[in-house]
């Protein structure tokens, strides 16, 4: 367990290399999904019920078209975890200045980050796919992400 958690970031423990190498978008947002998972157990919770993948369409549910961009959250994470995340607080893991990928990251809400293409209209499209069901209350940790093809 943490003694004391920094408020904005999350552990650095854990956190993928998205630098060093190109990663495909969807083999990187699972590999964060990991992390993630990783990290929420070693804080003291199950990831089925505290992290979530899911594509933006169906992230958001506001009637956005949106299946190229993939979601992965982390709502009791840190606070603003997914903003610091995202501009770089581990230049390591992802650095949006030394960025190989053909996608980038971006957050929708301060415990999300957001797997976005670079190119959006000629980037793949991809579906969220429930894999079981918990509890029908729960609306987290319970899918995975296929291309669709």
């Amino acid at each position: 367990m943490y003694d004391r958690l920094p408020l904005d970031k999350l552990p650095g423990i854990y956190l993928p290399d998205f630098v060093s190498k190109k990663t495909d978008m969807l083999e990187a947002a699972n590999m964060f999904k990991e992390a993630i998972d990783k990290i929420a157990i070693r804080m003291g919770m199950e990831p089925e019920w505290e992290t979530l993948i899911k594509t933006y369409q169906d992230y958001q549910g506001d009637g956005s078209n949106s299946n190229k961009v993939i979601a992965v959250g982390f709502e009791a994470g840190p606070f603003d975890w997914g903003v610091s995340y995202s501009l770089g607080a581990y230049p390591k893991s992802y650095n949006p200045m030394k960025n190989p990928n053909d996608w980038y990251l971006e957050c929708y809400y301060g415990f999300d980050v957001l797997f976005t293409p670079h190119d959006f209209e000629g980037a793949k499209e991809y579906n969220t796919i429930k894999i079981k069901n918990v509890d029908p209350t729960v609306t987290v940790g319970n899918y995975v992400i296929k291309e669709v093809v």
